[in-house]
């Protein structure tokens, strides 16, 4: 007679390795919360503005550059470094370079337009912002391969030629407010902040497979400024510029993903 012994199958228990400590995860707190504390206040309150209706005349530059899109800009790559870190992960490159790309146009926007307080939020965004980085275990990858898409890069480069001529436009516009609204409250300076980060994002997509996804951001955000655009008044042909870069860069990523081989 044969004796069969039921050996209880090995349970695989997920790796907690390479899981933050408690001090790490800590920081990572500290720094989210000083990092994303002043964005989301400004994103509740733009938000409260639009619904009941607050400074209609600027209702535009609330649902973009003043308010969502930059909030969305600014926020979204922060979530993603620090959700990455928080599970003990390398965050992606795209989330790296959106964050970074984010305090260098900021910069860049605030040297040729410094007034309206604009350096001292771009330090802020710089100085919290660095705190994150720091308080990563593992930080994103940078350097990565660069291959040019046949698809998305000719797309980047008509992108480019609408939003920079309308970032220096802007810019001017801004100097030229030195007295009233404008000159405390420097939408100009946030609309030419924006168009040279989305300018960006369409260039990195077409250059870093690592950072193809940045397409779809640049898609939504062109989508938005161009439908506000039209909606709320502002020039037919630049409203209809931005509808049309975005759609263009849409129907690339489509076919770009299609011809990606899956793992």
């Amino acid at each position: 007679m044969t004796t069969h012994t039921n050996t209880p199958s090995p349970v695989h228990l997920p790796d907690l390795s390479d899981r933050p400590g408690r001090g790490r995860r800590s920081l990572l707190v500290v720094a989210g919360v000083l990092a994303c504390g002043v964005p989301v206040v400004f994103t509740l309150n733009i938000t409260r503005m639009l619904v009941m209706g607050i400074d209609t005349d600027h209702r535009f530059h609330q649902l973009t550059g003043q308010g969502e899109i930059l909030f969305a800009l600014w926020l979204l790559p922060l979530l993603a470094l620090l959700r990455a870190g928080w599970q003990g992960r390398r965050p992606g490159t795209a989330a790296g370079w959106a964050h970074l790309v984010l305090v260098a146009a900021g910069a860049g926007c605030a040297v040729a337009a410094p007034g309206g307080g604009a350096p001292a939020l771009v330090g802020l965004i710089g100085i919290t912002g660095s705190f994150v980085w720091v308080a990563l275990p593992l930080r994103p990858q940078l350097r990565v391969g660069v291959q040019v898409d046949p698809l998305l890069m000719p797309v980047a480069l008509a992108a480019s030629a609408v939003l920079l001529p309308y970032a220096v436009d802007q810019i001017g516009l801004q100097n030229a407010a030195t007295t009233g609204f404008h000159s405390e409250n420097p939408h100009y300076f946030d609309m030419a902040w924006i168009a040279v980060v989305l300018a960006a994002y369409a260039l990195l997509a077409g250059l870093l497979p690592a950072a193809r996804v940045l397409a779809t951001g640049f898609v939504v955000a062109m989508v938005w400024l161009g439908s506000a655009g039209l909606a709320l008044g502002e020039s037919t042909a630049w409203s209809l510029s931005f509808l049309v870069v975005g759609v263009l860069t849409a129907a690339a990523s489509v076919v770009v993903r299609r011809q990606t081989p899956r793992n």
